[in-house]
């Protein structure tokens, strides 16, 4: 009953030597310097952690000192968490006091902790690739602390009365990377007026419903009402990480009543979500694509993504990587997917601009695919061939998938690398063309060469000559 989350080694980190270990919120603050990331599998428990790891860093030392990049990769001065032992009791995971993210009332049943992992299958979800029971599989105190920190960030709407987390929907979150841990998290501390509580001061905070969020409550805000059950014997493996421990199989897991978490009159920008303006002049978080929903199975998104976070007020560094993460949730999630990726940036924020116009033509020549394919003397007719997006849609997502991983080269490159990602639609639209225009005829052996050149075409545009001026009376 005694876990402790300052010292109980309960959070995944990669050293910058190699080693990989479990470490304590102290020993993680303490060695960030040393530290070269958090070393969780899954997306979302690495932007959990790092977050809840920046509010620490806020709630014990506040704002950043004056020279707080002089010295970028160095460990923190282990004196600025002082606070942390003077109230230590916020961070019991059990016990029958004070609980770290964590509060109940009375009524409140038991249900499975297995709700606390978004990918772990719970009451009448299908089983897939993982199959768990109810109260029979359960977690360690380890993964439950994680799952905690999930809810601030991934916790999506559960029906009546489970609101999701701050940022509604669950967005895309942009984050700079450094080289260190120290690093990182120097890259997102930055000078802010209103800083407020955490949650693991007063668990239950409401959130205003008009003026501005202060920071601490807006990272750390809790949409569920959740306790955790007592670790029961036997040892069994956890379902989550599959470390053989007394396993946590019930907890509280409800909803804290109806809260718009995105109120007209409530004033919060999240520090790491891409934000994007409509055509009206509205500004609405990006979110990642539901591959369910579309027909190429949201094979484009990964540009839309990039270019809104190119276009962002201030340009990435040359000097550090850009870490994109997102979930998708469809029908109360019935899908679930995360995604990631990492973008370096080996360029300046000029070059980075000009590459705006080359992502978002890509776009538009991607999505003109279908339209390339119209036989040339049928492009202007009424009639369709209803054969051909479905076949630009199976094929998108395998080139999509293959030039998405190069988007660094692609960002610093010049017109080569594009014509190149280009080119990666080649192999696929030969095997298109044989579908297409099967025949031996001269007049399908011509249709199928033209097909099989179809691509994006990422060529600079020439520019037009001037005319050269004449004056009156010149020679002839």
């Amino acid at each position: 009953m005694n876990y402790n989350l300052l010292e109980e080694e309960w959070i995944p980190v990669l050293y910058r030597c190699g080693k990989w270990t479990r470490v304590g919120i102290r020993k993680a603050l303490e060695d960030a310097g040393r530290i070269r990331q958090i070393a969780a599998s899954n997306p979302m428990d690495r932007v959990a952690i790092l977050r809840f790891l920046l509010a620490i860093l806020y709630w014990c030392r506040g704002n950043p000192p004056d020279d707080v990049s002089a010295k970028f990769d160095d460990t923190f001065p282990a004196d600025w968490f002082s606070k942390l032992d003077a109230n230590r009791e916020c961070f019991n995971l059990l016990g029958e006091g004070e609980r770290f993210y964590q509060y109940r009332k009375p009524k409140d049943k038991l249900l499975t902790a297995n709700y606390l992992i978004h990918e772990i299958p719970t009451g009448t979800s299908k089983w897939h690739f993982r199959h768990s029971t109810d109260k029979v599989d359960g977690l360690c105190p380890a993964c439950c602390a994680v799952g905690l920190l999930r809810l601030p960030l991934f916790a999506t709407s559960g029906g009546q009365g489970k609101s999701p987390g701050i940022n509604a929907k669950p967005p895309v979150y942009v984050i700079p990377v450094g080289v260190s841990l120290a690093a990182t998290l120097r890259l997102s501390w930055r000078q802010v007026s209103n800083l407020g509580s955490a949650a693991w001061e007063k668990p239950d905070t409401v959130l205003p419903k008009t003026g501005e969020v202060p920071l601490l409550v807006g990272l750390t805000w809790l949409p569920r009402r959740v306790w955790l059950g007592n670790p029961e014997g036997p040892e069994a493996k956890c379902i989550s990480c599959g470390r053989t421990e007394h396993l946590i199989r019930l907890c509280v897991f409800a909803g804290i009543g109806s809260t718009k978490t995105d109120g007209p009159g409530r004033i919060w920008r999240d520090p790491h979500v891409l934000y994007a303006t409509s055509s009206r002049g509205d500004v609405t978080s990006v979110h990642a694509g539901n591959a369910l929903g579309a027909s190429d199975a949201a094979a484009g998104h990964w540009a839309r993504i990039v270019a809104g976070m190119l276009q962002k007020e201030e340009a990435p560094n040359a000097s550090i990587s850009t870490w994109i993460v997102g979930f998708s949730t469809v029908q109360n999630d019935k899908y679930l997917e995360a995604m990631e990726r990492l973008i370096p940036f080996p360029c300046s924020p000029v070059e980075i601009q000009e590459s705006v116009e080359k992502v978002e033509r890509w776009q538009k020549e991607g999505s003109n695919l279908a339209r390339k394919l119209q036989p040339p003397d049928e492009k202007k007719s009424s009639r369709k061939h209803v054969e051909i997006p479905p076949m630009i849609f199976a094929i998108r997502p395998h080139v999509e998938g293959r030039v998405s991983a190069k988007v660094g080269e692609l960002i610093a490159g010049t017109d080569e690398a594009w014509e190149q990602a280009a080119a990666e639609y080649r192999p696929m639209m030969k095997m298109i063309a044989r579908s297409l225009s099967p025949g031996f005829t001269t007049a399908a052996l011509q249709r199928r060469q033209q097909i099989a050149h179809v691509m994006p075409d990422m060529r600079s545009k020439a520019q037009p000559a001037e005319k050269s001026s004449r004056k009156k009376g010149d020679g002839k």
